[in-house]
């Protein structure tokens, strides 16, 4: 009934769109392509509302490749910032745009983050709160089963932008080296090789030369390629001039070569040395938690079926929703810790394990109010949430030690002046006497906490759960502790 997240969603003031058109697209038409789409952004998000848009096109095959999402000339990422006051939130331009640029854009496939930095650092990085991880050593195998997590997970409720992100589907060109022709022109393989890679890439790769300027000392690396504007078609690849120790006079590729076309993968990446492909989902209009449960009982049922989950690869679920089942456990260790740690201290004030234990029942009291608090506003239980429980625990627990310890002292006075006071006289002079001070400590409580409760952000699902608690205990806790008090102390009325 109560969904479940890592963190609550906030409006980031800003939002990216990840896309990536067929693969192998020329990084040129990629720019168009592009062009196009942050027309039809800005026919959705007025200019005044937005502040800016910066795309951010292909990938650059040296180290700056860490620091991008993009793996290759068809993909890029539009990052559109808001301006400080906007009519409308992040997600519901989001929204929008999901519904229309797939529509405006066939085949090109669109996935959105609205985050910000404190998502992704959240999620270790990941582009999505939902991440499945399929691995293996063959990745056109685990590109099947990752196939078949896709299209079940396009059926969850909820999940949206649900995208493989390894290909396996880039153009590729096969060279097939004749070594009996080569070796009669006085060529080897590697020689073959270098002087291609030489020709679409660059020397550098294998013969690094550099330059160091005596100015400033900068030093540039020095090597031999083709000029782009020079590779037109496949025949500038046939036509490659090709030379060795053994043959100087150029020789074409062509006549020691055969040409074939293929495929291979966009991108491969590793986990612990083992090759993965990942399947990523985002959500819209439903919690993390139960998208994620439905997908894992999914995978749970096919996991261990040979035939579905061949021996030797295996699935896993990462990002959010692994960080929030991990945050989850510590933060229960941690709540049931505060409660044996309060528990003990009474015991020590009371010098009673009896009266603690009474106590201690304003702590189910405030659960019931924070499960009602949550499911009636529709808020997720989350970090902030599990946290307000935590913080609610000291606060109803003080209502019950007002009641409690009072209660103990009508009767030691009673006892004192040798007068007769049962337990039930005591419990309920001691709950119309202190009903002043724990309705103005709860309210008090309850008031300074109904801005957060309204308006703070990501500290709301905090400041619900514990408002829903402490209203709870308030009314619960003046007639469930007294008739407890009443049961376990039957037996020491004074007389």
């Amino acid at each position: 009934l109560i969904g479940t997240e890592l963190f609550p969603q906030t409006d980031a003031g800003q939002f990216m769109v990840k896309v990536r058109a067929t693969t192998g697209l020329r990084v040129e038409k990629t720019e168009e392509l592009i062009a196009r789409i942050e027309n039809a952004i800005g026919a959705v998000v007025p200019e005044k509302e937005r502040k800016m848009i910066i795309s951010n096109i292909g990938i650059l095959l040296d180290w700056p490749a860490a620091y991008t999402p993009n793996s290759g000339p068809q993909d890029a990422f539009i990052l559109v910032q808001f301006a400080q006051h906007h009519a409308r939130s992040t997600f519901s331009y989001v929204d929008e745009l999901r519904q229309k640029l797939p529509q405006q854009f066939p085949g090109i496939e669109f996935n959105f983050d609205t985050g910000g930095m404190l998502s992704a650092a959240l999620n270790g990085g990941l582009p999505a709160p939902i991440n499945i991880q399929v691995e293996g050593n063959k990745l056109e195998v685990a590109h099947e089963i990752a196939e078949k997590i896709k299209r079940y997970a396009e059926t969850v409720r909820g999940a949206v932008d649900v995208r493989i992100q390894q290909r396996v589907d880039a153009p590729q060109i096969n060279i097939d080296i004749d070594r009996v022709k080569a070796a009669q022109v006085g060529l080897t393989q590697e020689e073959i090789v270098k002087n291609v890679v030489t020709a679409l890439n660059s020397s550098i790769n294998f013969a690094p030369s550099f330059w160091i300027d005596e100015k400033n000392g900068n030093h540039y690396f020095i090597g031999a390629q083709y000029r782009e504007d020079d590779i037109r078609s496949i025949n500038t690849i046939l036509d490659i001039p090709i030379t060795g120790k053994g043959q100087p006079t150029p020789v074409a590729l062509r006549t020691v070569a055969k040409f074939s076309r293929g495929t291979a993968y966009s991108e491969i990446n590793h986990l612990n040395i083992t090759r993965v492909t990942d399947v990523f989902v985002n959500v819209q209009g439903r919690d993390v938690g139960s998208v994620g449960r439905d997908i894992e009982r999914y995978i749970d049922n096919i996991k261990n079926d040979r035939a579905q989950v061949p021996e030797g690869y295996y699935v896993q679920m990462r990002g959010e929703v692994k960080t929030m089942h991990e945050s989850f456990k510590s933060l229960g260790f941690g709540f049931v810790l505060a409660v044996v740690l309060v528990y003990l201290v009474m015991i020590v004030e009371f010098r009673s394990f009896l009266d603690p234990f009474i106590v201690m029942f304003a702590v189910p009291l405030g659960l019931i109010g924070v499960a009602w608090m949550l499911f009636l506003t529709h808020t997720y239980l989350s970090i902030q949430s599990m946290m307000g429980i935590i913080m609610m625990v000291g606060i109803v627990v003080s209502f019950s030690v007002l009641m409690v310890d009072f209660a103990n002292r009508i009767l030691a006075e009673a006892a004192e002046k040798n007068e007769h006071k049962s337990p039930r006289d005591a419990i309920t002079e001691a709950a119309a006497i202190r009903l002043r001070p724990i309705l103005m400590t709860g309210f008090a409580a309850i008031l300074g906490l109904t801005p957060m409760a309204l308006f703070g952000g990501a500290n709301i699902p905090l400041a619900r759960a514990v408002v829903g608690g402490i209203l709870a205990a308030l009314a619960l806790v003046l007639f469930v502790v007294p008739v407890l008090y009443v049961l376990f102390k039957r037996e020491k009325a004074v007389g």
